[in-house]
């Protein structure tokens, strides 16, 4: 399917997108709001020998412009897990799906430096 032929996200879901990235909604709330356009499997399985990853998927238009994530959304949520409003899982979560949801792109004056202090967070925080 072209992308012109994609759904679009409704401007209710782009806002909670736009929250989600600052940290003023519930992954499970992002969950509901997304449900049928952008599903997400966070937890990492061993099936057999293998390692399932985390993954996503549900087509849907990009939004122009993406929803930009800046040095700044990074410093936010360090300091929210330092002073405990945030758990671990919910930062490794909340880092997984700013990597795995394609409406969200990384600041080009920052992108390496977010890009690897996403991964790391999505990566190295107890997700258990």
């Amino acid at each position: 399917m072209k992308e012109s032929q994609l759904p679009p996200l409704t401007e209710a879901q782009l806002t909670l997108l736009r929250r989600f990235a600052l940290f003023e909604t519930k992954i499970d709330d992002l969950r509901r709001a997304l449900h049928g356009v952008f599903e997400f499997h966070l937890e990492l399985q061993t099936v057999g020998s293998r390692l399932q990853r985390r993954s996503a998927s549900g087509p849907f238009r990009l939004p122009e412009p993406g929803i930009t994530i800046t040095r700044e959304h990074i410093e936010n949520a360090l300091e929210r897990r330092r002073f405990g409003l945030v758990s671990e899982r919910d930062l490794a979560e909340w880092a997984t799906v700013l990597l795995l949801n394609d409406a969200y792109v990384l600041d080009p004056a920052d992108e390496d430096l977010i890009a690897e202090w996403l991964n790391d967070i999505s990566a190295n925080f107890d997700v258990a």
